[in-house]
Order: C-alpha cells, then sequence, then structure tokens
C-alpha cells in the first residue's frame, strides 16, 4: 500500500474521532492509528526501493550505452581493417578508416553523454520523489502524534478532577 493512501487513512481515523466537549483534544482509536502506523513503517522502505530501482536503471543505461559505444568501434575498427587490406584503394581505405572511426567514437561519445545525463535525471527524480515521501510522512505523524498526546493528556486531567467514587 502506498505511504500517502496509509496517511489519508490516518486522516480518516482522526475525523472519525470525537472532540472532548470545551477542549482542542479529540479521542480517537489507538489500535487504528498503531496499525497505520505500522504499515507506514513498512511503506517507506518501498519508496526507498524505488529509488534503488531508478538507481540500477540508471546504472543498466550506463552499461548498455558503454557497450554500445565498445560496438560502434568495434565496427568501425573491423571495418577500417578489411578496407586496408584491399590492395588497389590501400591509401583511400586508410583515410576512410580514420574518418570512420573518429565519427563512431564521436557517436559513441554522444551516446554516454545522452545515458549519463538520462540517469542523472533518473537519481534526482528518484531522490526529489523519496525527500517528498519522507517529509509528508513526518509532517502527517508529527500531526497524528500531538493529536494522540493531547487526547492522552486530556483523560488523564479528567482522571485527576473526577472525584474518588465510593466503593460500597
Amino acid at each position: 500500500m502506498e505511504i500517502l493512501q496509509l496517511v489519508d487513512q490516518l486522516e480518516q481515523v482522526l475525523n472519525r474521532g470525537y472532540r472532548l466537549p470545551l477542549s482542542a483534544s479529540l479521542v480517537v482509536s489507538e489500535e487504528e492509528c498503531l496499525r497505520l502506523i505500522d504499515q507506514m513503517r513498512i511503506s517507506v522502505p518501498s519508496a526507498i526501493k524505488e529509488s534503488e530501482r531508478m538507481v540500477a536503471e540508471r546504472d543498466r543505461i550506463l552499461q548498455e550505452a558503454h557497450s554500445q559505444a565498445e560496438s560502434i568501434i568495434e565496427q568501425a575498427r573491423q571495418h577500417a581493417l578489411e578496407m586496408i587490406r584491399q590492395d588497389a584503394v590501400t591509401e583511400q581505405a586508410r583515410g576512410e578508416a580514420e574518418r570512420i572511426l573518429a565519427r563512431s567514437q564521436e557517436q559513441a561519445q554522444q551516446v554516454v553523454v545522452r545515458s549519463q545525463d538520462e540517469a542523472s535525471a533518473l537519481i534526482i527524480d528518484a531522490e526529489e520523489y523519496t525527500l517528498d515521501v519522507l517529509q509528508q510522512l513526518i509532517g502527517h505523524l508529527s500531526g497524528a502524534l500531538q493529536q494522540v498526546r493531547n487526547g492522552v493528556q486530556t483523560l488523564e486531567e479528567s482522571r485527576r478532577e473526577m472525584p474518588p467514587s465510593d466503593p460500597k
């Protein structure tokens, strides 16, 4: 379950609570609140796993780009060697091979740069998403915890103000 859905459920539990007369305190189901908090603890690692998945995807893209670059360079070398072997056009082949090799290296570099840019964007997006989710979680949990504390304090104060019951 997504963390934001759990936060919404916690908010619903708080909205279903009832206010104590003449106070700002709210009585809510402790069991429901604790159950949702436990589910949030389980859900937060999944958001982190999503970030790790994005980092792994970036690494895969970089590896694929490097492999493509090596393949392009190897193809260019093979093509250059074939042209050099031709007796009649040896000089022309050398020039063409150098041009092909330079163009291939340029293309390979462009593939690597593009892949690095995409990977960097994925990392930034993953970090921003994780930070946003964790900050929202902190806000929601702080509010919920304060309301629970207020409810406990109000109940304790109510108990102290009540006259002792007669054991008869």
